[in-house]
């Protein structure tokens, strides 16, 4: 590529840092918690997240609650939903790199209204060659209440730039 390619993908880049996007509204229900302990094992025994009796009886949520793992599962569909308010990158070739931290803030109970509040926070070269963009990302309850934060990577090869302005891989 030239070096005007290469400042082109760097601006590019560069303009994704602060920009936020926001998921539709999705809800959890019990039938979901259920099959997800079956198949992971994840609250499997656990009847705060699946026993609504006992739940809202003994818990202070009023029922039973979402497990986090499944709470971060589901940032996949809305990360989806929203890389569209990142445009020029293609979400095939934006890899999933990991988390820099991730924390359960509060419970999210089953039935409750929920979305993702995606936010670039930076993005940096990586060594063997393309990028990583760190996004630091909220799951909030309709209350705004956030029950999930974190910093979430993603992996950015030379395909990952739609208009194929990303800067030279290594």
């Amino acid at each position: 590529m030239t070096n005007t390619e290469d400042k082109a993908g760097i601006e590019t880049l560069n303009g994704l840092v602060g920009r936020e996007s926001v998921s539709s509204w999705r809800v959890i229900d019990q039938e979901t918690v259920d099959r997800y302990a079956a198949v992971s094992g994840d609250g499997d025994g656990e009847w705060i997240h699946l026993d609504p009796e006992r739940a809202a009886r003994e818990a202070p949520y009023g029922g039973t609650i979402v497990p986090g793992f499944l709470q971060v599962a589901n940032l996949t569909r809305l990360f989806g939903e929203t890389v569209t308010g990142f445009t020029g990158i293609d979400p095939n070739h934006a890899l999933n790199y990991g988390f820099d931290r991730l924390r359960f803030i509060a419970p999210l109970p089953v039935g409750a209204p929920f979305r993702a509040r995606i936010r670039v926070s930076e993005v940096r070269p990586h060594p063997a060659g393309g990028y990583v963009a760190k996004q630091d990302v909220v799951l909030e309850r309709e209350d705004g209440k956030p029950t999930l934060a974190g910093e979430w990577l993603f992996y950015m090869g030379e395909k990952a730039f739609l208009d194929g302005s990303a800067p030279a891989e290594g």
